[in-house]
C-alpha cells in the first residue's frame, strides 16, 4: 500500500513537471517575450524546488557528518580548535539550497564551503630565541 502511494506521487510529481512546459507552450499570447520570461522563470522555479529536494539531505548529511568528524578531530588531537575548525568550517558553510540563479549559471553553487580565516599560527614545542650556555 505504501510502495502504491508513494509511486503515485512520484508519477504525479513527474507528470506535472513534464506536462507544465507543453502547457506554456500551447497558450496564446499577445506579448510572446514577457509571457517566455514567465515561463522560463517559472521553469526555473520549479527545477530549483526538485533539485532543492535532493540537494539539501545531502548538504545536512554532509553537514552533521562534518561537525562528528570535527568534534572527533577536536577530541583526538588533544583540544586543538584548528584541527576541528579545517573540518567544521568547509563542512558547515556552503549553500543549502538550490535557487534559480544558480541553474541560471549567474551564481556558483558551493557545496563544500570555504576554510576558516586564517589565524595567528600557534606555537609549537620550545622557543627558537637564543639561550645562554654556560
Amino acid at each position: 500500500m505504501k510502495t502504491q502511494f508513494l509511486k503515485g506521487i512520484a508519477l504525479s510529481s513527474f507528470l506535472a513537471v513534464a506536462v507544465f512546459p507543453v502547457y506554456a507552450q500551447t497558450q496564446g499570447a499577445e506579448n510572446p517575450a514577457a509571457d517566455q520570461s514567465v515561463s522560463e522563470e517559472a521553469g526555473y522555479g520549479v527545477g530549483a524546488a526538485l533539485a532543492s529536494v535532493f540537494y539539501i539531505p545531502a548538504k545536512v548529511t554532509y553537514a552533521g557528518l562534518g561537525l562528528l568528524t570535527g568534534g572527533l578531530g577536536y577530541v583526538l588531537s588533544g583540544g586543538r580548535a584548528d584541527v576541528a575548525n579545517n573540518i567544521i568550517y568547509p563542512a558547515v558553510r556552503g549553500n543549502y539550497v538550490v535557487t534559480p540563479s544558480h541553474l541560471k549559471g549567474a551564481e556558483p553553487i558551493y557545496f563544500v564551503g570555504a576554510p576558516p580565516p586564517e589565524s595567528e599560527p600557534r606555537a609549537e614545542g620550545p622557543s627558537s630565541a637564543p639561550t645562554a650556555v654556560r
